[in-house]
């Protein structure tokens, strides 16, 4: 009403209401009940914008309350430190991008690269639009707990996790072709995320915006521009195909956990299937494979070019229509895996035989809250997936 009043002009025309922040108890804080979190304290261990980005990312919806994990005998909070640790994921991301700059050219991905991008290029370009205009459109709705764990998700495992671990291959590869592509495309991705994240974190993304681009203290991240949104680059059945490939590879580092190989021990892996994209898209991609299961050799084969009986002495999984075998055989000591799953049966049959006899016990059943029920007979159904697993394996090894 003031500012009507002075100027004759309405000061704002949207407001955002926020909820409170709670404390670790969900209770409203207040000095009567000394039950205050003090955000000096929480700055000066994880830093302001460790801070910021979890109390955003914690946002349900406007009004809604936040409650903030303390712990009061430690000083320390679980919700902070795990965006202290996306900020050093960020630095650490940077880090990698500047070490393998080999030129102080800020050159930027134009047209006549794009015949030069490789499949994981496409595959990372396409996420980065697609987050781009998600995020675009949920700040227009002011949903900023959506826009900060979408930025998160991408960041922390789209780029740092998947992405980076490609450049790492190409980049240790001598022979590598259109190098400068590769470095183009992770300076593109990378100068996006910090624009997109600056509203959020803005000092740390300020700082590693200006080593990135070389710029002067007079330039300012916060008066750049949002990055542009190039839906050529959208591509849902690439990104489909990589998020089978990212499915793939999580099944045969799990098979090599489970048969006990040590990063230095490979074993080749068989993938097969009857679906000529898949394999297709795969044979492009075996090299990356080989590299990040650690494995011997990567063999791509369809059903009827190949007898399955030879995996008779195999670990292995389903993937939608792929199947993966690890042979154990001659790579592992046998005597020992039979010795490490026969402890993990013996502790899957004790914890068993525990829930059982808690769900049998009418009383617990009857007066324990439903959702502890739940919960064991979840458990319950898990454990005896794990046993049949296991068991299973022990048999393939006898």
């Amino acid at each position: 009403m003031m500012g009507n009043t002075f100027t004759n002009n309405i000061p704002f025309k949207d407001v955002y209401i926020h909820g409170l922040v709670r404390d670790e108890n969900n209770k409203k804080m207040s000095k009567s009940s000394g039950n205050g979190i003090d955000p000096i304290l929480l700055i000066d261990k994880y830093g302001s914008d460790a801070l910021r980005f979890a109390l955003i990312r914690e946002v349900a919806g406007a009004g809604q309350d936040i409650r903030l994990d303390f712990d009061r005998k430690k000083d320390t909070s679980s919700t902070v430190e795990a965006s202290r640790n996306f900020a050093n994921k960020l630095w650490n991301a940077t880090k990698f991008v500047l070490i393998n700059k080999t030129s102080n050219n800020n050159y930027s991905l134009n047209e006549s690269d794009e015949t030069y991008l490789e499949l994981c290029d496409k595959w990372i370009l396409s996420q980065l639009n697609q987050v781009n205009i998600k995020v675009a459109a949920l700040l227009k709705e002011y949903k900023l707990g959506e826009s900060a764990k979408l930025l998160y998700e991408f960041t922390w495992n789209d780029f740092c996790d998947w992405y980076v671990e490609f450049a790492k291959q190409r980049f240790n590869n001598k022979e590598i072709k259109n190098r400068q592509i590769s470095e183009k495309v992770l300076i593109k991705v990378l100068n996006d995320i910090l624009v997109m994240i600056h509203p959020f974190m803005p000092h740390i993304t300020e700082e590693l915006w200006h080593v990135l681009q070389l710029k002067s203290d007079k330039e300012l991240l916060s008066l750049q521009k949002w990055p542009t949104q190039e839906n050529k680059f959208v591509d849902n059945k690439l990104d489909n195909s990589f998020q089978q490939l990212f499915e793939i590879i999580r099944l045969i580092r799990n098979l090599r956990a489970e048969l006990g190989l040590k990063p230095l021990e490979k074993v080749p892996v068989y993938l097969i299937s009857d679906n000529d994209e898949l394999i297709d898209f795969l044979k492009i991609l075996v090299d990356d494979i080989q590299i990040l299961t650690k494995s011997s050799e990567v063999f791509i084969f369809k059903p009827n070019a190949v007898d399955k009986k030879e995996f008779a002495k195999s670990f292995s999984g389903i993937i939608s229509d792929l199947e993966v075998y690890l042979p154990f055989q001659d790579f592992v000591n046998i005597d020992a895996l039979k010795e490490r799953l026969n402890k993990d049966l013996k502790k899957v049959t004790n914890e068993l035989d525990n829930l059982n006899k808690r769900l049998s016990n009418k009383n617990f059943v009857d007066k324990a809250p439903i959702d502890i029920v739940d919960e064991c007979r979840f458990k319950l159904n898990e454990g005896l997936v794990k046993m049949d697993r296991i068991t299973k394996k022990l048999e393939l090894l006898n």
